[in-house]
């Protein structure tokens, strides 16, 4: 697996992706995907195969303290491969090295795979938003501390 920090290169490929892992109504546009890569304050990070075939896609932003992990989308092909948590992992480590103390996500209720992800990886939802992505598709609202709050965290649980 390769990671690399996403271009406008990418773009088809992102949507490509966007196609394969999301109903039509919730697929991020292109004019949206090329703001994420073009904004400077956002990490958008591409995971690719030996053969340079996108896999993945992440991106993540940080506000003062608080990191937001925006979107995941893996390949259907690539799921269970540890697309995910690689890129999951390194946008943690990024929003730890620009001095944020936690990260937030949101994710869709009935999407246990992406649930049972990011409890592997420290998070716990804090509270349900009902209908977040439309009517009867709620999303868990999950939190992660990092860094010094990660160790007091660990201690509390």
């Amino acid at each position: 697996m390769i990671i690399t920090h996403a271009s406008a290169a990418d773009l088809d490929g992102i949507l490509a992706l966007e196609q394969n892992g999301f109903d039509p109504a919730e697929q991020w546009s292109h004019a949206l995907w090329a703001d994420e890569i073009a904004a400077p304050d956002h990490l958008v990070l591409t995971n690719s195969d030996a053969d340079g075939q996108l896999q993945g896609v992440a991106t993540f932003t940080v506000a003062e303290d608080m990191a937001d992990l925006q979107r995941v989308v893996v390949h259907p092909r690539a799921r269970g491969r540890g697309v995910g948590s690689s890129l999951v992992r390194a946008g943690l480590e990024w929003a730890e090295a620009l001095g944020a103390n936690r990260m937030l996500l949101e994710v869709r209720t009935d999407n246990l795979a992406a649930v049972a992800l990011y409890r592997r990886l420290g998070f716990d939802q804090i509270s349900c938003r009902r209908d977040y992505y439309g009517p009867g598709r709620d999303a868990y609202v999950m939190l992660r501390p990092l860094g010094e709050d990660e160790d007091v965290w660990a201690l509390s649980r």
